[in-house]
């Protein structure tokens, strides 16, 4: 079976839907599929690169096509090269903001549907529309509404067999507009050493209280705005001093500005904070690895599309949402991803539980054998 991927960018280490896209497309070739991706607007490149890209040990074709050019010469060049790779598939891994800066593509419907005429389309829906939360603002619940007739659009002019979505939140909101969609967890950019000694955090936690003397919180990339940070850490130091263990936060990645204030939050109190900045995929996974429990900023409801969520589970971590609140519009009846707990005042305690089961990790190659088996029964 060939398959080839569409998406926005294929800029490594600069999009991750685009990072995404190839290691899944290693994955699959590693499993005896053929693939090849075209970045379709890349803001990365400044001309046409055609090139084999190495991934995970695998070698496959990809094309990416500058954001410069015109929309009719990009399909134009994407349209020969799928005739020339002969696909089985058509894989659209779809955000709405890799196409248009405001969201709003709105020549995409038709564009892809003359790109892959007479041909089988998947559709991975990454993100759907801005203002679905029941704080949302007027303007994005109007910017939503149009977002939303757009993925209309589009599911009626490429007449996908088959989609995808990577939150429950997603599948439920798809379904209430009347689409049929299955579930495909989202897995790590981070990969787990194969080679990787046995995890130097060994220490099951109980529900009540840690025999660590360090217990270590690792937050990993953007950090979103209104989280309740300096509660947060007043609790983690109340919790030091009653149990006399220290507990640590590292923050690694491209943290974004709120980094500075959970900082001075941790330091205010008292507690030791270590700021580690950009970081290779090897020495990230090296930090998850140590650590005791993850923190995220993401809503609880949307974890299923955090990068940074699946690679520390992945990596065996519990997850904290230390988030704004957030409740999405006319969907109540959601649960949360296993491992995941939502951070209240005073229950530091409660959040230090077991780790993440390893069987029931989903990592790039199980999910990749789950496109395969869907892409095989919709053929």
């Amino acid at each position: 079976m060939k398959i080839a991927f569409l998406c926005g960018s294929l800029e490594p280490g600069r999009d991750g839907v685009g990072d995404y896209v190839q290691r899944l497309a290693a994955e699959l070739l590693h499993q005896g599929l053929e693939v090849t991706a075209i970045a379709l607007k890349d803001q990365h490149a400044t001309q046409e690169n055609l090139h084999n890209q190495q991934v995970a040990g695998s070698t496959f074709p990809i094309l990416r096509l500058p954001a410069t050019w015109s929309s009719n010469r990009r399909y134009k060049r994407a349209r020969q090269w799928i005739v020339e790779f002969d696909p089985d598939w058509l894989s659209l891994q779809f955000v709405p903001f890799s196409f248009h800066s405001k969201g709003l593509p709105f020549g995409l419907p038709r564009q892809l549907a003359r790109l892959g005429k007479g041909r089988a389309w998947h559709l991975m829906l990454h993100e759907l529309w801005v203002g679905m939360d029941v704080a949302a603002s007027r303007k994005h619940i109007l910017w939503g509404m149009v977002q939303r007739q757009l993925i209309k659009s589009l599911i009626a002019c490429i007449g996908p067999k088959i989609i995808h979505t990577q939150t429950l939140l997603y599948q439920a909101q798809l379904a209430k507009v009347g689409f049929c969609s299955h579930y495909l967890p989202l897995f790590s950019n981070i990969a787990v050493p194969s080679n990787r000694p046995k995890r130097a955090i060994a220490q099951q936690f109980d529900s009540n209280v840690s025999t660590e003397a360090t217990i270590r919180l690792v937050l990993f990339g953007t950090i979103h705005p209104g989280a309740p940070v300096t509660q947060f850490a007043r609790d983690a130091a109340r919790y030091a001093q009653q149990h006399t263990v220290s507990i640590t936060l590292t923050l690694v990645g491209r943290c974004g500005s709120e980094q500075d204030h959970w900082a001075a939050s941790w330091q205010e109190v008292g507690l030791p904070i270590e700021i580690l900045g950009e970081q290779t995929p090897n020495q990230i996974s090296h930090v998850l690895l140590n650590a005791s429990l993850g923190i995220v900023t993401t809503p609880a409801w949307l974890i299923g599309k955090s990068g940074t969520a699946a690679a520390m589970q992945e990596h065996e971590l519990p997850i904290l949402c230390v988030a704004p609140p957030w409740f999405p519009r006319g969907i109540d009846t959601l649960t949360l991803p296993k491992g995941v707990k939502i951070y209240e005042e005073g229950n530091f305690s409660d959040y230090l539980f077991k780790r993440v089961n390893p069987n029931s990790i989903h990592n790039v190659s199980v999910i990749a054998s789950q496109l395969v088996n869907a892409l095989l029964k919709n053929i």
